[in-house]
């Protein structure tokens, strides 16, 4: 039983704020060792219902995705990290061999309230993701890529807010509030200690249902992904030459940038790649 845990920040236990989770925050260094002890409960959960393999991979966007601390991790897994990774840019280890994926630390879509620290890829750049038409985060995008492989979501932890949009696509999926959220940068959070239990706990359940057959993976979206990132700012003269040179995106107009992708690996990619393509003569992904 091979389990996939992808971890985020902005969903870890006593975490409301984005302060919490960027390299200058007053606790950001306490922050990373919430993420890694959510992290933890997760793989001692993992293996508690029999995975014989756990991969970890980091999600979280800061210091080039290495914010978990590995001189903490459970040295029973296995941790994907640093930028520059091949395929879906946090998704290099999510493939057929994977049995489970476990969401940990996730948060809700961008536009959501109140989730906490609610976005989806950027939140300085995009102000909404929609796929075929609907409002995405990136756990859809999980969802969707984790489905083409056959691969069922187990697992979220986070506000009440993530594990409702979870559950709206793995209606068996554990979700394991750890927060709720009263605004985007607000929430009454259980104290981490207890967290962690409550993860352990769901992360058991999650891997117990996998390994029973109980876990549907997602295929209520067809490909080909039409996808629309709807920007905060106006398109600037850099982000329009570099768009130009790549005929696989449509700048619909100054706010919205469209692409079709046939599936979630290319999708993904081009999603974060609008999160710095703006930088002068970047036109690759």
């Amino acid at each position: 039983m091979k389990v996939y845990i992808s971890v985020d920040m902005e969903g870890v236990s006593g975490l409301v704020r984005w302060p919490d989770v960027i390299t200058s925050g007053i606790d950001y260094a306490r922050g990373r060792r919430f993420m890694t002890a959510d992290t933890n409960a997760a793989i001692a959960g993992a293996y508690d219902a029999g995975a014989t393999e756990v991969l970890v991979e980091e999600n979280h966007g800061v210091e080039d995705l290495c914010n978990l601390l590995m001189d903490e991790i459970d040295p029973r897994c296995r941790v994907i990290r640093g930028a520059g990774r091949p395929y879906s840019t946090t998704m290099a280890g999510l493939d057929a061999s994977v049995d489970v994926v476990l969401l940990v630390g996730h948060h809700g879509r961008a536009g959501s309230r109140p989730g906490i620290m609610a976005h989806t890829v950027s939140y300085g750049e995009f102000k909404l993701v929609t796929l075929n038409g609907r409002p995405v985060g990136e756990p859809d995008l999980f969802a969707i890529r984790a489905g083409e492989f056959g691969v069922p979501i187990g697992l979220v932890t986070g506000d009440q807010v993530v594990g409702a949009q979870v559950l709206a696509i793995a209606p068996s999926a554990e979700t394991v509030e750890v927060k709720r959220a009263l605004s985007n940068v607000a929430g009454d959070c259980i104290p981490p200690a207890r967290a962690v239990n409550l993860i352990r706990d769901g992360a058991r359940r999650a891997v117990e249902s996998a390994a029973a057959g109980r876990l549907e993976p997602y295929r209520g979206e067809p490909a080909p992904y039409t996808i629309d990132v709807a920007l905060r700012n106006p398109a600037c003269d850099s982000l329009k030459e570099n768009l130009a040179a790549l005929p696989e995106f449509e700048l619909v107009d100054d706010h919205v940038v469209r692409t079709v992708a046939e599936d979630m690996d290319v999708g993904f990619r081009r999603v974060a790649y609008l999160g710095y393509a703006k930088r002068p003569g970047v036109r690759r992904y």
